[in-house]
This record gives C-alpha cells, sequence and structure tokens, in this order.
C-alpha cells in the first residue's frame, strides 16, 4: 500500500495507490543469464493475466517486465504493477463510529484455479505506507498487514469457472472524537434536559407535554442528520443504539406526564409517585450511560488494543529483518 487515501463510508469505497509485485517461472530462459533485466516485449512469454479483483471503474495501471535468475540459474519473470484507483470494500458498520475497517486488495489471475494458483510470495514483505496516508484526521491507519489465499466463483453452474486469487488487507481504525463531541455529547445534553420539564406544575400537563413533544423532534431531526453519514444498513450501529435508547427515554418521560394528569387530584400522592418515577428514570438513564461507555471498552475497544498488538509484533519483526539485513552486508563487506 504505497499511499492510501480517503476512505468513503457512505460510498463503501477507498481510493488508494498500490504497488502490486508478481514473479512466475519462465523455463525457457534458464540458464541465460544473458537475458536478465528489462523485457518490452512481454507477449513473447507467458503471462498468468493477473487483474485487480475490487478495483472500481478504470484504476491507471503500469507495468514493470524483468526476467530474474536465482544461484540455480532458474529463469523468473518479475512483474511490477502500479495501480492508482478506487476499490471497493464491505465495511462492517456494527461498531461505528467505533470501527476498525479492513481495506483490502484482491488479485486474481483470468485462468481457472486447475491452471493458475496464486500463492503468497514469502521472500517479499506487504509494506503500507503510513506517511503519506491521506485520511489522517479521520482514521488511524494501522502498520501490519494480513494475507488469506481464496477461490473466486464467476459463475455459479460452472465449477471450472472459479479463480484462485489472493486477499492483502491493511486495517484503518476510524477516529471516533468527532462523533463523541458532536453527537453522543449532545444527545446526552437533550435527554438531560427532559428530565427539567418535571420542575413544571403538574396541573400545567400541556406545558410540559410541549417541552418534552420539543425535545423529541430535536433528537428526530437530529438523527436524521446523522444518518445522511452512513450507507443504509439493515442492522443498527452503536450509535443509532444510543440515539434510539435516547429517544426511548425521552417517550418514557412523555408517557409520564400524561399520566400525571389523572393524579392531580390527590396532590400528595401525586408528588410522591412522580418523585419515585424521576428516581427511577434518573438512575436508568445513568445506569444506561455507565454501562454503555463499559460496553464500549469491553467489545469495539478490544479489536482496537489487538490491532495495536499485531502493530508492536510487526514492528519487532522488521526491526529483527533490518538487523539481519545489516548484519549480512556487514559480513559480506569484511569478506
Amino acid at each position: 500500500f504505497f499511499k492510501v487515501g480517503e476512505i468513503d463510508t457512505l460510498k463503501e469505497q477507498y481510493t488508494a495507490d498500490v504497488i502490486v509485485r508478481a514473479r512466475w517461472r519462465e523455463p525457457t530462459l534458464d540458464g541465460k543469464i544473458s537475458e536478465s533485466g528489462d523485457i518490452t516485449d512481454i507477449k513473447k512469454y507467458w503471462n498468468p493475466k493477473l487483474y485487480i479483483e475490487n478495483s472500481y471503474g478504470d484504476p491507471k495501471e503500469m507495468f514493470r517486465y524483468r526476467v530474474v535468475f536465482n544461484d540455480k540459474g532458474e529463469a523468473y519473470m518479475s512483474e511490477k504493477r502500479t495501480v492508482k484507483g478506487t476499490f471497493m470494500e464491505n465495511l462492517e458498520l456494527d461498531d461505528f463510529p467505533f470501527d476498525v475497517q479492513d481495506l483490502t486488495v484482491t488479485v486474481a489471475s483470468e485462468f481457472p484455479y486447475t491452471e493458475v494458483e496464486v500463492v503468497e510470495d514469502f521472500e517479499s514483505r506487504h509494506m503500507v505506507n503510513k506517511q503519506s496516508f491521506v485520511d489522517e484526521q479521520e482514521w488511524h491507519l494501522y502498520a501490519h498487514t494480513e494475507s488469506n489465499r481464496r477461490e473466486l466463483i464467476i459463475d455459479q453452474f460452472d465449477p471450472s469457472a472459479r479463480r484462485s486469487a489472493i486477499s492483502v488487507r491493511c486495517r484503518a481504525a476510524r477516529r471516533p472524537g468527532y462523533f463523541i463531541w458532536n453527537i453522543f455529547m449532545v444527545t446526552f445534553l437533550i435527554c438531560s434536559l427532559s428530565f427539567a420539564t418535571f420542575s413544571v406544575e403538574k396541573n400545567l400537563p400541556q406545558n410540559r407535554l410541549q417541552l418534552s413533544f420539543t425535545l423529541v423532534l430535536t433528537a428526530v431531526a437530529f438523527k436524521s442528520v446523522v444518518n445522511q453519514s452512513l450507507p443504509r444498513i439493515s442492522y443498527l450501529t452503536y450509535m443509532d443504539k444510543y440515539l434510539l435508547a435516547s429517544m426511548i427515554m425521552l417517550s418514557a418521560v412523555c408517557t409520564w406526564h400524561g399520566i400525571v394528569t389523572t393524579l392531580v387530584g390527590n396532590r400528595p400522592s401525586a408528588d410522591y409517585i412522580e418523585n419515585i418515577v424521576l428516581g427511577c428514570l434518573g438512575v436508568v438513564y445513568v445506569v444506561y450511560n455507565i454501562g454503555f461507555c463499559i460496553m464500549i471498552y469491553v467489545f469495539p475497544c478490544k479489536k482496537r488494543r489487538i490491532m495495536a498488538q499485531k502493530d508492536r509484533e510487526h514492528y519487532k519483526v522488521y526491526e529483527g529483518d533490518k538487523e539481519l539485513r545489516g548484519k549480512r552486508a556487514k559480513h559480506s563487506y569484511s569478506y
């Protein structure tokens, strides 16, 4: 991942510049060391016809082919493909806005899986260039990568139409600060104001209900604005759950203000019952907010801690490889 650009949550896609390196055996050039170097006419040789499976539109691609030899004189064709474009990604938004998203590039061959098998080259390490990350204000890009082999089913009714592919992914964690202060905090204040409506006299239910309904309509309008930043998904995110719980609390307050009118005839009893209702609603609201914060820490933040641990392991391996290359270079120089 040479350069990761904007991550579009609404369209479920991201832009990036990626460099894909591939190599395959070319037996016709075995032993011909003089042929090593750049290849200008790749059509003379066999090609696995690799392509980016999850690219969107027409990405810009640049190719470079070289012939390299190992210690035994065996020839390999090396392809360096630089791709600049937009890539599709199915975002998992259950934990929004505390989510961690995979950014995947899938490389496949146009030949059936029985003819070409795409595997990972363990001699080349996947890299993420964090320095050129464009969307740093909204996302945190992790340094580690993961890959897995898979088969693409081109035709459900033709088993031979399956393609061999490999998916390489890096990960990015959304920075939730904007949503915490501008959505969660504002919703918390709106819902908290509903308890102030209990200060209005019980014999003025119309004033109580007017204030409560105003807060409900404010919360509904606020949620409609929030939904514009998300795709139309069929499940609830953490933000949806919090907003809906706040609206349920506002609805409960409105319901009580409608019920209390039947108790106005017995003022001492009405005051006693309302104090109990106010205390119960307040305790439920405080406990829910505390529980919600604990749930965020236990579940969505757990994935962030796992990603941070993988980053630390990645840096340890990288530093180990760097030290090993330094020792080899020093040994070669001494020799």
